[in-house]
Formats: structure tokens, sequence, C-alpha cells
């Protein structure tokens, strides 16, 4: 009886969490909610893509076909950057419609991939659905800011977010993102492999979470953004020639180091993939390997939080770097498919703990009325160097303990290179 009793407490404080979590009646609980829902929609579209252009077909005609998709996932970036950024910046209420714009985007796109995933079609319509999650990833990384300073402002308190809430807001936000993902991933995973069913079915049932996050962007804007337009003291520019914002070098050089770590995770992900297609090793195998990844990703969540109480967000960075330089030599060392898992999830903790720490630095060091263009900049910049890293594997054969080489010395070269510049900004 006291089992039970204890598991029924254990379910109504889950319960009760969930609820605070995505509590409608603060602007980050229903911001949570629509990004919940923003990347069960990318995460679902992901797994039907990867059934289509991947798994289903022969290791050569993978490579060509995946190596026009990383093409095409730079390109979102050539309409985000230069003609809908400037928007976003020039008022708070573009960056609502650019929730709204990318949401409809995706309904449109992955309607239309449900009927033509088999066919050339599916390149334009994938590439309108990455235009939208491109969309809202820069739309979402310049609003939180403004969001926890409009809840401070209704507590009295008119000054920025510091650094640490901005990291532990972040973090949260890629908890839920990647516990979301799991869900979705693991959903549509089941709709994959379920006879009958397959890709079209992932793409039409994710027209759910869709719709139901065109609802909530619009009691988000109703109940709470409105409020945030109007708020008295509240405006979307700042004094730029605050010490705060008057190196934009600083953002400039962190984007380096973190392009290191986003290189390899392209790199290794497609390293793993062909690898193991080539040597036709159990689908099983690459999927801990991404279990791996990921929990590694969440485990960041957790831990960057805490390593800011003592470092820096710079020092965060260069730590990830000669973390992952050192993962990847004793991997390369031992040449195991359990080292190299091992490896997928310290690449996954250390390239999400940098990109906390990274939005941290831009977030902290871009005035607002810039961040959508700095985060268009720099996201675009992140995603030349992911494509290029997976390129390289998708294109020419590397052996798993040769490629843990090239992940470590380029680590090694990013966290000198990232040192160096740190030092000559400073003197």
């Amino acid at each position: 009886m006291r089992v039970v009793q204890l598991a029924l407490g254990i379910i109504k404080e889950v319960f009760a969490y969930i609820a605070r979590l995505f509590d409608r009646s603060q602007p980050i609980g229903s911001f949570r909610r629509v990004h919940a829902l923003s990347l069960a929609s990318d995460t679902m579209t992901t797994v039907a893509l990867a059934g289509s252009l991947f798994f289903s077909i022969s290791p050569h005609e993978a490579k060509s076909k995946v190596a026009l998709y990383l093409a095409l996932t730079v390109l979102p970036y050539a309409f985000v950057a230069p003609l809908l950024a400037p928007l976003l910046d020039r008022d708070t209420r573009f960056r609502e419609g650019a929730l709204y714009l990318s949401a409809t985007i995706k309904v449109v796109a992955v309607f239309a991939i449900s009927f033509d995933y088999r066919s050339l079609f599916l390149f334009p319509e994938a590439l309108m659905a990455l235009v939208a999650s491109k969309l809202y990833l820069v739309a979402k990384a310049s609003l939180v800011p403004q969001i926890l300073s409009y809840e401070g402002l209704k507590e009295g308190k008119v000054e920025d977010s510091p650094d640490s809430v901005l990291v532990k807001t972040n973090s949260q936000l890629s908890l839920l993102g990647a516990v979301v993902g799991v869900v979705a991933g693991a959903l549509a995973g089941g709709i994959l492999k379920t006879p009958g069913l397959g890709t079209a079915w992932i793409l039409r049932a994710e027209l759910i979470p869709l719709l139901v996050l065109l609802a909530e962007i619009r009691f988000m804007g109703r109940t709470h953004l409105a409020h945030l337009y109007s708020a008295r003291g509240f405006k979307v520019s700042r004094d730029v020639s605050s010490p705060r914002f008057m190196d934009h070098h600083v953002a400039l050089v962190a984007s380096t180091a973190i392009a290191v770590l986003r290189a390899g995770v392209g790199f290794f992900t497609f390293l793993v993939a062909f690898q193991l297609k080539e040597s036709h090793s159990s689908v099983i195998i690459y999927g801990l390997t991404l279990l791996a990844s990921a929990s590694g990703a969440a485990l960041a969540t957790a831990a960057t939080p805490l390593a800011r109480r003592r470092l820096s967000e710079q020092q965060i960075l260069i730590s990830a770097l000669i973390l992952e330089a050192l993962a990847a030599i004793a991997a390369g060392k031992l040449d195991t498919i359990g080292s190299q898992i091992a490896l997928a999830g310290i690449i996954g903790l250390v390239a999400s703990g940098g990109k906390l720490a990274f939005d941290s630095i831009v977030q902290h060091h871009v005035p607002p009325n810039l961040q959508a263009r700095a985060f268009a900049r720099y996201e675009t910049r992140l995603q030349l160097a992911w494509v290029i890293g997976a390129i390289v594997p998708t294109l020419i054969y590397i052996p798993l303990a040769t490629g843990d080489v090239v992940v470590a010395t380029a680590a090694l070269v990013g966290a000198f290179s990232f040192s160096a510049s740190r030092r000559a900004l400073s003197s």
C-alpha cells in the first residue's frame, strides 16, 4: 500500500512540475509550449527525411542524396540572414510574426512533402521546411532575453537579465528540446517501422503539433507579447555605448570556437553513419550512437549552468574543445564500437554546452536591436561549419580511428586559436 501511495505521490509531483513548466500564465511558460511543439515538428521531419534519404537506399546512392541535402541546409540562411533578420530587429512584433510565419511555412511544406517524398520535389519542399526552422531559431534566440527582461520589469527590476539567468534559461529550453526530441523521434520511428504507414504518415501526424503550435503562438502573442510591447519603460533598443555592448569582437571570436565544435558534430555523425552503412552493421548501433549524443546534449543542459558558476562562457568554450580533443584521442587509441559511442556522447555534451555558452555571449554582448541579424549571421557560419564537417566523410572514405585523430586535431587547434584571440582582445 505504501509503495502505491509513493508511486502516486511521485506521479502527482511530476504532473505538478509539468504544469509549472508549461504555465500559460507566465510568458516563459507559454514560450516553452511554443518551443516544445516547434522542436517536435523538426524532429519528426528529420526522421521522415532520414528514412527516405539514407536508410532505405544503397550507400552509393545515399552519398549523392545526402550531399545534396547538406548543401540545401545552408541555403535557408540566404533568406533568413539578409532578408528576414533585419525585419526582426526593427520591432519586437516582427519576432512574433516570424513565429507565425515559421509555423505556417512548416504546415505547407510538411503537407507537400507527405505526397512528394519520393520525387525531386522533395528537395525544394525540404528547403522550405529548413527555412522555417532556421527562422524560428533566430526569432527564438533574440526573443528570449526580451521575455526575461519583461518578467524582471514586472517585478520592478529594469536591469537586463544577467548571464546566469540567460544560461539557465537557454539550458532549460535545450533540455526541453532534447526530451521532446526523444519522444517525438521515438513516435516517428515507430510510425516509420510500422507496416502500411512509413514516411508519409510521419509527416501527416506532424501536422497535429504544427496546428497546435499556431494556436499557442496566437495565445502567447495576445496574452503576453502584447503586454511586452506596451510595457512601460521597456524598449527594444538599448544604449549601444554601454560597456556591456562595446566589443562585438567577443562574440566574433567565440563564434570560431563553437564553429569547430559544430564541425566536429557534423563530421563524426556522418563518419559513423557511412562506416556502419558500408559495413552493413545493425541500425541499432547507429541508434545507440545517436542516443549517446542526445544524452550528452541533455547532460550539458544541467552541467553548463553549474559550470557557469565557476567559469566564464569563454572558459567553458575552451574547456569544451580540450575535453573533445582528449576524448577523441582516447577513442582512437581504443578503436572499438563502445569507444566511438562514448565519444559521440562527449561530442554531444561539449557541442551543446558550448552552444549554450555562445548564445549567452551573443545575448549579453549584442544589443537587442541587432540580435536577430547577429544570430542569423552566426547561425549561418555554424551551419556552414557543420556542413563542411559532414561533407568530408560523406564524399571521402575515412576509417573511424583516423576520423578520431581529425576530431582531436581540429579541437586542439581551435582551443589554441581561441585562447590566442582572447589574449589579443584583452591586451
